[in-house]
């Protein structure tokens, strides 16, 4: 791997600014993690969102689980729920249902066919996470996630 030279490129153009390191190396090191999970996703007809959205249904059971629920537990705090399920169901990966308790409530499960894609992606990224993090000790893993998360909290509005 190349050596990713734009913080010292950056430093060099407008003065070296720790903060804005850490910016770049963060964007820089999501996509390289990222990469490999859009390749894999992709080859389920997925994309990260689409499959977001399906963990999401699937976490609810045989309740199913509202748009507005599924919104609550995306990865991408933007992602526009509606035409994800529209989608989803185009691709006859989800069925839609009004609950049965309150009509003007919907409620979103997961189909079969949602079901075996989901139950096929399972090992092969869990393996794919593995392989992405095995030059790392367990200590630094949980130090970075608990980094990132504070990282997160702080710019949270």
């Amino acid at each position: 791997m190349n050596e990713f030279q734009t913080p010292s490129l950056v430093a060099t153009e407008t003065g070296k600014l720790l903060e804005q390191e850490v910016y770049l190396n963060l964007v820089r090191t999501t996509e390289e993690v990222r990469l490999p999970l859009t390749d894999l996703l992709a080859g389920f007809g997925l994309s990260g969102k689409q499959y977001n959205a399906l963990r999401a249904i699937r976490r609810s059971g045989s309740e199913g689980e509202t748009p507005s629920g599924i919104g609550t537990q995306m990865a991408e705090p933007r992602a526009d729920v509606t035409r994800l399920l529209d989608r989803l169901e185009r691709e006859s990966l989800i069925e839609r249902r009004h609950d049965q308790k309150d009509r003007r409530v919907v409620r979103v499960l997961l189909s079969e066919r949602g079901q075996r894609v989901l139950a096929d992606i399972d090992e092969p990224l869990l393996q794919l996470h593995r392989n992405q993090f095995a030059h790392m000790r367990r200590e630094d893993l949980e130090a970075l996630s608990r980094l990132l998360v504070l990282a997160r909290t702080s710019s949270e509005p």
